[in-house]
């Protein structure tokens, strides 16, 4: 099932009873969502580079093809990768797998899931390849994020 992460902070909503947690919960949502709006705006990037990062925001449970992306930019995929990358300093693709991770470690400190889970719902084919992709960007397992954050 996918969540996207206004779907994750409902149903972490939802299963609380108490006032005060709900708040800093909504407080915490607020300001993620705000710095993902801060972050697209500072990063002055071209049209088609924001739409595809908004288009990868959003679909981060599913596949995202370089195709896909060019073509909802009307553009051609090779020009695509060079200008994102020229405007971003990544690739499209280590981009998507940053975003990905950023969003995994919002479910490990969210949600009581395993690894495994996550890693297989934000479409990592195997959990190796997640630990190895998180480790890539965080310098630790998901497992030791985990435990040393939470």
């Amino acid at each position: 099932m996918a969540f996207t992460l206004s779907d994750l902070y409902i149903q972490q909503i939802e299963e609380l009873k108490d006032t005060k947690t709900v708040e800093a919960v909504i407080t915490r949502a607020v300001f993620d969502f705000t710095e993902r709006v801060e972050q697209s705006q500072r990063e002055g990037v071209s049209k088609p580079v924001r739409i595809c990062q908004e288009f990868i925001f959003n679909h981060l449970y599913q596949d995202i093809t370089v195709d896909e992306l060019a073509e909802l930019t009307d553009l051609n995929g090779s020009y695509l990768m060079h200008i994102f990358k020229e405007q971003t300093g990544m690739t499209l693709m280590n981009y998507v797998q940053k975003q990905r991770i950023e969003e995994a470690k919002k479910l490990l400190s969210m949600t009581n899931d395993t690894t495994s889970s996550i890693g297989g719902r934000l479409n990592f084919y195997d959990q190796p390849h997640f630990t190895k992709v998180f480790k890539k960007f965080t310098g630790m397992t998901p497992k030791q994020y985990r435990s040393k954050y939470f």
